[in-house]
């Protein structure tokens, strides 16, 4: 699922917005930060935070780029990850890579981040 991260100061004025719009979502705070998660979202809307996917240990809704990826975040998410990222025929590129992936968790899923 696609998710807004945003840090705690700007959630509010976000959730109004996203109410005025008519957008479903469910909200998850951790921290400093709050997860906006949408169920249903096509397209992604003008706001302001990092744009996540959502997911347990399945890749299939990550878009990516053809080519080659790097992936930023701890030891045990790479090991768990690569390997995924790899049998859709991409190949890891530490210098300049097609796709930059960042993962972290939250809670018992995965946040990830493609540029």
């Amino acid at each position: 699922m696609k998710s807004l991260q945003v840090r705690r100061e700007r959630a509010g004025a976000i959730r109004e917005d996203l109410i005025s719009r008519g957008v479903e979502f469910y909200e998850e705070r951790d921290g400093f930060h709050y997860l906006f998660i949408f169920p249903e979202l096509r397209d992604e809307v003008a706001l302001k935070g990092k744009w996540y996917y959502l997911v347990g240990d399945d890749i299939d809704e990550v878009e990516t780029k053809e080519g080659t990826f790097k992936i930023e975040g701890s030891r045990d998410v790479i090991e768990m990850f690569a390997p995924k990222f790899e049998n859709r025929g991409l190949k890891v590129r530490m210098d300049n890579p097609d796709n930059l992936i960042e993962i972290k968790r939250w809670g018992r899923k995965y946040l990830i981040s493609v540029s």
